[in-house]
């Protein structure tokens, strides 16, 4: 009988490695089983979904650093995505489940040797996954790469730290590090090329692109990078008081304020009440958006047990020039802070906090003391500059939008841009993205249409086919699905050569030749309509915040530690 069974299983195992549409690829944790999906007319790929990547951080690995997936046995389904990592609920609630660490691998053609392009998806550091619903591949295979995508732990679960032995941090950091050295590991197998390997990511995913660049945990596992709306000098994106917050989730709990106690008693913590904890938009005290958000990237402690990502501040290691070398993107959306249109209508208290607090326009990166005759200047300069000191109402709200998309987003990525183009041996390459059409998703779903601009997260439809939200269909010849089509051409072709625009006589990118930018020139592409090329973006704006920061900070995004 048991030699029956064996036959039937060698059978099996035969039936399915003669199926084309299902191939089965080994990797080092074991085998798994693709699927063939569509991605239009005589267009497929292969769909290896849910793919172990490292041990699930669970019991006593919760705050720890990832481990390596021990492996499995026999043929995994890579049909359908796994669990994703543990958020709030949209409507309340928790889901998701701690086992999260799972990535998904996209291709055409498993012979041969691709760019790969490793995806890091946004979310504020608290929500979100790789997965097809919002991150479908269709629009970047048929250029010829390998796309991965990745999950990696959110919220406390990803960020919680003590700022000391006991919690060090950056764990969802970390998971992005062990997720890229599978890549360097199998992607072989897969038809990509790990010494070809880009990573890209939009917001919070952004942050992280550029938090890899800057670790020397990462160095060596990506060899160009782009970072869509976020850079690590955004203003939320970076946590130098960790201890004062590890103290407040102990309050919030009744857990001790000893590390090792609050650590322990934390590991034991059901995760929907971790995940309760975190809060929500609304919990963010005026000004929101202005402050680091509480469980992202930190600077660990030197002497940390376990290997650690980053012990430095962003803004010494950027003037040191330490970070890796690599060709980079960066850049954002025309108004990105549209959706602060809503603050006003969940919280109608914002312009008499603004009016009764002028010194919140003032960025905190700046070490600026409240009160003070600086930081008076510098809020009357803001005032002056953007709507000329009119009093705060919903008369001056495209300018009140302008201000904060600068102070949320622009100001720190045009720093960022600055600092990269003076330091790094390799070309440092800018954007804004301002086409606004039907694949502007996120500004129709949010009923804002009638402001002008892309708002933040506008450009993932551009570049993902997005399968969660129902639009309808584009056609071909909707001017939207050009600018979609010259966006992948752009970000691809920096994938495969370090250049985005290789071909002075590339017709779908209207010969225009994208320029780095340089020590003497800010040069940037704009994606509009149009390809347009041009030098120092929003200009004006941004010299607003060189000047005041020039003349009135006090060693700007150096944030003292405890």
């Amino acid at each position: 009988m048991l030699k029956f069974a064996v036959i039937f299983s060698l059978l099996a195992i035969a039936a399915h490695a003669q199926d084309a549409s299902r191939p089965i690829i080994n990797t080092s944790g074991g085998q798994i089983q693709g699927v063939t999906s569509s991605c239009g007319l005589f267009c497929s790929y292969f769909a290896f979904n849910g793919i172990p990547y490292a041990q699930p951080p669970v019991g006593d690995l919760r705050f720890r650093n990832p481990r390596p997936h021990p492996g499995w046995q026999g043929v995994k389904d890579g049909s359908a995505h796994r669990a994703t990592c543990p958020s709030g609920g949209f409507l309340g609630g928790v889901s998701g489940s701690e086992d999260c660490l799972y990535l998904n691998v996209y291709t055409q053609n498993l012979i041969g040797s691709r760019p790969v392009m490793v995806w890091i998806h946004g979310g504020s550091f608290t929500g979100g996954s790789g997965n097809s619903w919002i991150y479908g591949p269709d629009n970047l295979v048929p250029e010829d790469v390998v796309v991965v995508t990745i999950n990696y732990r959110l919220g406390i679960l990803g960020f919680f730290s003590t700022d000391d032995t006991h919690a060090a941090g950056n764990w969802g950091m970390k998971d992005c590090v062990m997720a890229l050295q599978w890549v360097r590991q199998n992607i072989a197998a897969f038809g990509g090329d790990p010494n070809n390997v880009t990573i890209f990511g939009e917001s919070a995913g952004g942050v992280a692109v550029h938090f890899l660049v800057l670790s020397q945990k990462a160095s060596g596992l990506f060899h160009k990078a782009i970072a869509q709306s976020g850079t690590a000098l955004l203003p939320w994106a970076f946590q130098y008081r960790p201890r004062e917050l590890a103290y407040q989730l102990a309050d919030k709990f009744g857990y001790s304020h000893d590390s090792a106690q609050l650590v322990q008693s934390l590991r034991n913590t059901p995760i929907e009440a971790l995940i309760n904890a975190q809060g929500g938009w609304t919990d963010i005290p005026i000004p929101r958006g202005f402050k680091p958000f509480e469980f992202v990237p930190n600077a660990e402690p030197v002497n940390s047990p376990e290997e650690t990502f980053l012990t430095q501040l962003p803004i010494d290691i950027m003037n040191a020039g330490t970070f890796n070398h690599v060709p980079f993107i960066a850049g954002y959306m025309s108004m990105e802070s549209l959706f602060m249109v809503y603050e006003h209508t969940i919280d109608s208290t914002v312009w008499q906090a603004f009016t009764q607090n002028p010194d919140y326009l003032v960025p905190h990166v700046w070490n600026i003391p409240r009160g003070t005759a600086a930081a008076a200047a510098v809020s009357q300069g803001i005032r002056n500059a953007y709507w000329q000191d009119r009093p705060l109402n919903d008369g001056i709200m495209l300018e009140w939008l302008t201000f904060h998309t600068d102070q949320q987003f622009i100001y720190g990525v045009d720093k960022t841009v600055r600092l990269h183009a003076q330091r790094s041996t390799a070309p440092t390459y800018y954007y804004q993205f301002s086409f606004d059409g039907d694949l502007n998703l996120v500004k129709r779903i949010t009923l804002l249409t009638s402001w002008p601009g892309a708002m933040h997260a506008d450009d993932i439809p551009y570049l993902w086919s997005v399968t969660d939200l129902t639009i309808s269909p584009i056609l071909p010849t909707n001017h939207a699905r050009t600018v979609s089509n010259r966006f992948v051409r752009l970000f691809t072709n920096f994938a495969r050569f370090g250049n985005p625009t290789p071909n002075a006589v590339d017709t779908l990118l209207q010969s225009r030749q994208w320029q780095p930018v340089t020590a003497a020139t800010v040069n940037y592409m704009d994606i509009g309509h149009d390809l347009t090329t041009g030098v120092n973006p929003n200009g004006q704006r941004t010299a607003v915040w060189r000047d005041l920061e020039s003349r009135y900070a006090n060693d700007p995004f150096r944030f003292p530690r405890p």
